[in-house]
């Protein structure tokens, strides 16, 4: 009978949570609106937001998300008012939350982003990175270059927590990311920071690829001088200085300077458990050097490692 049909019950019960998600509503409006006959000189924004919270709850059980998100924009304006950015936060993560299922993505970043900033007013940067990352993964496939900004943002909350290596999938997608946008300058960029934070740290294994992955992602981008110059300044590090990872981009060069493309390959395959032990956007590259003009390549490094070919070259050794 229509009587006994689950989807007519449902139905009503969503309609009835709606009518009672108003009445609170307009409960908590009345508790945040001042009047002398009910002796309220000036908001009640302690009353009010534990009725806006609930009735954003309930529309949202009821299916209507963009009720439920106007609701909960109200109550976290009311934590905000009584001094607790912490539940506000909770508040514009869920606002977040909604959009992410109803693929509203010209929306989501703008909430997931106030939600870290409320978070940071808590004193809760790591937890403020956090929703930065989900935001970012949520438009991974949809925006890109805002996702990219996210985390770069939850990695600044992450540094300034001093917790980089907690944050090291955020940095890590954010660098898959720029490469998969071709940004293979920033991708190094990121890379060595990341590698900075690992030191740090005293993670030396994670650092010491994080700089062999900086390198090989300015060599795939065709800038020899930004390879090279970036490769001295990690061998001023100890740690990197004496390690496999260092041995192989000395190879790689020396490789270069050949100008021949199969020596490339060779040093690559040769070297195979470090490339491919690589980040796996970075280590992608790494299997497929080299790209654009070896030749002009070759002599650019040919110039910059001395311009001269030295009798048994240092890269012999590690070939």
């Amino acid at each position: 009978s229509p009587s006994s049909s689950p989807y007519i019950t449902m139905s009503i019960s969503n309609g009835e949570r709606e009518k009672e998600a108003e009445k609170l509503v307009k409960k908590a409006n009345k508790e945040i609106s001042p009047s002398l006959l009910d002796f309220r000189l000036k908001p009640d924004w302690e009353a009010a937001a534990p009725l806006f919270e609930k009735a954003a709850l309930m529309y949202k059980q009821a299916g209507n998300p963009e009720k439920a998100i106007e609701t909960y924009e109200r109550a976290a304006l009311c934590q905000e008012k009584i001094g607790s950015s912490w539940h506000a936060a909770k508040h514009l993560e869920a606002c977040g939350d909604i959009c992410k299922l109803q693929g509203w993505f010209d929306r989501l970043a703008s909430y997931y982003r106030q939600a870290a900033d409320a978070y940071a007013q808590a004193g809760k940067l790591t937890t403020g990175a956090d929703a930065l990352a989900k935001g970012a993964r949520a438009l991974e496939e949809n925006d890109r270059a805002t996702a990219i900004q996210m985390l770069l943002e939850a990695c600044d909350h992450y540094e300034n927590e001093g917790k980089e290596v907690q944050g090291r999938d955020v940095f890590t997608l954010a660098i898959s990311l720029m490469i998969k946008a071709k940004r293979y300058a920033e991708a190094a960029q990121h890379l060595a920071r990341f590698a900075a934070a690992c030191e740090r740290a005293g993670s030396r294994n994670s650092q010491n690829k994080a700089y062999l992955g900086a390198i090989v992602c300015l060599l795939y981008g065709q800038d020899a001088a930004a390879a090279w110059h970036a490769f001295q300044d990690f061998m001023s590090v100890d740690a990197f200085m004496s390690s496999e990872e260092a041995f192989a981009a000395d190879a790689l060069f020396v490789a270069y300077r050949s100008q021949s493309p199969e020596e490339v390959k060779r040093v690559v395959e040769s070297k195979a458990s470090l490339f491919k032990a690589l980040d796996n956007q970075v280590a992608r590259l790494a299997v497929r050097l080299p790209t654009g003009d070896v030749e002009k390549l070759g002599e650019d490094i040919h110039h910059l490692m001395g311009g001269e070919e030295a009798e048994g070259d240092e890269g012999d050794e590690v070939l």
